[in-house]
């Protein structure tokens, strides 16, 4: 099975994320990486969901994170035995699949066991007896089936549990014969006729030998039951035993495990168990995993775009194959243990970096892709009115209106219009960790939420609700500072709100707080990363210079 590369942007991903994930994922696609796939993390905007419905484009897979789990490693197509099906056909299965086990499912697939090499140890070594005598619960058609038997008389005897083998003067077998016994005999017609005198439910003839009209007409009447088999006494011995149900000899006290579940988890209870089942919500059947999967599991492949810092990066980061990063941001904190493909630009987005790679590789932008990179331009630059924006991407920015066929100005606003439309109904916390990253400076955490808008005050109406918001989050997650811009595209300024350090941040600004202490205007400030983030080592040093802490 191929290994996936999954080309995801930032936790919360946004319009560029999004966009870029897609675009560079197709383009590997088209340079023969077939197994790339487009991936977000967390629920798609609707500025995004507004554009992947413009160009009829799925959306990316959603990723929670990227910890090696279950579903990437068990094994699919798994070979499993019948409650029903009898212990030698399911020995046969684990010796033409080679495996030490597999589990027991019923009509329905539900797993209800594990039968393993170690099950049939047992039926060869419990209970022997010298005398030939043993008991194991009989099915009828198990017997046919294993014996290969053909049934000269139908019985209407119940079977028992116990096997004798007419190894004996018939007087002396007599004494070893209970109801519902089965009899493994040669062609002794006084044996046979012993046998059915005695209660015996059925006789297995051995060998092809031919039985006598005698003991045919005796079984008929008294209602018992003849299977002739070509096979001779001790070989048929032996598959009478492996007649058993599997379900009789399976292990019923089997730990299971589901697709999502996290291998680290599962790890321990596989190495102590040898073999787990993988089932799904109602007890499926989907999969199957043993220790020698676990020596084969290799961690998930990923390229990030968008960002390079692990605060930002989906969950599991850290245990993944980090093949390559492409990103407009500062250089900040994700290690690799080798060298990988790292492309960063100083330009307004990374969809900009990702069309000049199409280039580089001489292959044409499609039109959907060019509709994506261009409205994660436009959404991350401000229509190009960011100071953040480049000449370069407003070169991309025209060489993909052009192949998209649309209007810069026109599409640019219908995408903010779309962001807009749920300012009012999404709930605080929601709207201010939309877009929102963490940032570290020397041992202290800040973060930054952001919104982009042409009509504030939908926004500035909830500051009260906003702040309250902050605070819960702050202190729940130890930030030093939580600042969130509410960004006006149309007069390129900020309403800032401040929860944690606000006469750091003033000062840092140069602006003065409003009345509420924790607000404050600031003409021109439109970018997070070229305009507020640099500030944060100025901020960090002036609490430390007030000596308040952080």
């Amino acid at each position: 099975m191929m290994r996936p590369i999954y080309v995801i942007g930032h936790k919360n991903s946004d319009m560029d994320s999004v966009a870029s994930a897609y675009a560079y994922a197709k383009l590997l696609q088209l340079q023969g990486e077939e197994e790339a796939i487009p991936a977000r993390n967390g629920e798609l905007k609707p500025e995004v969901q507004f554009i992947l419905d413009r160009y009829q484009v799925e959306p990316p897979e959603a990723l929670d994170d990227v910890y090696l789990q279950v579903r990437d490693v068990m094994r699919r197509g798994v070979t499993s035995a019948r409650l029903d099906q009898p212990l030698l056909e399911a020995g046969q299965l684990l010796q033409e699949h080679n495996r030490r086990s597999m589990p027991v499912v019923d009509n329905d697939n539900k797993v209800h066991g594990i039968i393993a090499n170690e099950d049939f140890a047992k039926l060869f070594f419990n209970d022997l007896d010298p005398r030939a005598v043993n008991r194991i619960p009989l099915d009828r058609d198990n017997l046919v089936r294993v014996l290969k038997g053909s049934v000269l008389v139908e019985g209407r005897r119940k079977l028992g549990n116990r096997v004798l083998v007419a190894a004996m003067e018939a007087e002396t077998m007599a004494d070893y014969i209970e109801p519902g016994c089965l009899v493994v005999t040669g062609d002794r017609e006084d044996a046979q006729l012993k046998a059915i005198e005695r209660g015996a439910a059925a006789l297995v003839i051995t060998g092809d030998l031919l039985v006598s009209g005698k003991t045919l007409a005796a079984a008929r009447k008294q209602g018992v039951m003849v299977i002739s088999t070509g096979h001779h006494t001790f070989t048929a011995v032996r598959l009478i035993n492996l007649s058993i149900k599997t379900q009789e000899f399976m292990t019923r006290e089997v730990s299971y495990c589901h697709p999502e579940d996290l291998m680290s988890e599962i790890q321990p209870t596989l190495a102590r168990m040898r073999s787990m089942p993988v089932v799904d919500g109602e007890g499926r059947l989907v999969g199957f995993l043993s220790r020698t999967d676990l020596i084969k599991a290799r961690p998930k492949r990923v390229v990030l775009v968008d960002h390079n810092e692990r605060s930002q990066a989906v969950d599991g980061i850290e245990e993944a194959d980090l093949l390559g990063i492409i990103d407009h941001h500062r250089i900040a904190d994700v290690h690799t243990t080798r060298p990988i493909m790292f492309r960063a630009e100083p330009v307004g987005c990374t969809g900009t970096i990702i069309a000049g790679l199409y280039h580089e590789a001489n292959i044409p932008i499609p039109r959907e892709v060019a509709g994506l990179l261009l409205a994660g331009l436009l959404y991350d630059t401000l229509i190009l009115r960011s100071p953040t924006c480049t000449s370069k991407d407003e070169r991309i920015a025209a060489e993909l209106a052009d192949i998209a066929g649309e209007d810069i100005e026109e599409f640019g606003q219908s995408i903010f219009a779309a962001a807009a439309s749920d300012l009012n109904e999404k709930p605080a916390e929601a709207l201010i960790t939309s877009d929102f990253k963490e940032f570290a400076v020397h041992n202290t955490t800040f973060a930054i939420g952001t919104v982009e808008t042409a009509s504030p005050a939908t926004i500035e109406k909830r500051i009260p609700e906003l702040l309250s918001a902050m605070q819960h989050i702050a202190q729940n997650r130890g930030y030093t500072s939580f600042l969130f811009m509410i960004v006006d595209i149309i007069n390129l300024r900020c309403h800032l709100l401040i929860y944690g350090g606000e006469h750091a941040v003033s000062e840092a600004l140069g602006v003065p707080l409003e009345e509420n202490g924790h607000s404050a205007f600031v003409e021109g400030l439109v970018s997070r990363k070229k305009q507020l983030v640099p500030l944060l080592p100025r901020i960090h040093a002036a609490f430390s210079d007030a000596g308040g802490g952080l």
